[in-house]
């Protein structure tokens, strides 16, 4: 008895639906593994370039002008000669970063009680080149008056303290300081150094 025709073909039919199905999944597993290759390089590269944008943005100068509050204050020893009282006002640099000074500090007398004794210093000499201080650096003025006595110049009382704003500052140093103004006291631009003088 002979089969019929079309159960003669079937398995022929099976295997050629078979080698379809392999087709169509390796295609697919290959474009899975195209599209997550390209989406992990894609997504290295903007870390990479947020970083790098980041870290720019940062960077802040490091010389910059010294505040008040990172500056401490002193009068060095007087020196006297031909009638003329010469003394050294020192500014360091107590703060941790570099900072820079220039011109001219305002100085007032001051009384145990704050009051001031007669007037500020008036400014000698013309405005010197800013002074770059390190943390633990200084810079110094020369703060100039006569002798009492001299020419019957009136003299203030000593000072207890002394009041100093430092260039371009708004708020003021007030330290112990025994100082006599005669005839009035001038302060001179800042120099590097604690003598006063360049």
């Amino acid at each position: 008895m002979r089969r019929p025709a079309a159960l003669a073909l079937l398995p022929a039919v099976s295997a050629l639906a078979l080698v379809s199905v392999a087709c169509s999944s390796s295609d697919s597993a290959s474009d899975t593994t195209t599209s997550t290759s390209s989406a992990t390089s894609t997504s290295t590269s903007e870390a990479t370039t947020s970083t790098t944008t980041d870290e720019s943005s940062t960077t802040t100068p490091t010389d910059q002008a010294c505040r008040t509050d990172e500056l401490t204050a002193s009068l060095g020893p007087s020196n006297a000669g031909a009638g003329q009282v010469y003394a050294p006002l020192i500014l360091r640099n107590g703060g941790t970063r570099t900072c820079t000074v220039r011109g001219f500090p305002g100085v007032s007398l001051l009384d145990s009680a704050g009051n001031q004794l007669g007037d500020p210093a008036t400014r000698e000499g013309t405005e010197g080149a800013a002074v770059s201080l390190t943390p633990g650096a200084s810079a110094s003025a020369t703060l100039h008056t006569t002798n009492e006595g001299i020419g019957g110049t009136t003299c203030t009382p000593q000072s207890a303290q002394m009041k100093v704003y430092p260039p371009n500052q708004t708020s003021a140093l007030i330290f112990a300081a025994e100082y006599t103004a005669c005839g009035g006291f001038s302060v001179t631009t800042l120099v590097a150094g604690d003598t006063g003088t360049a």
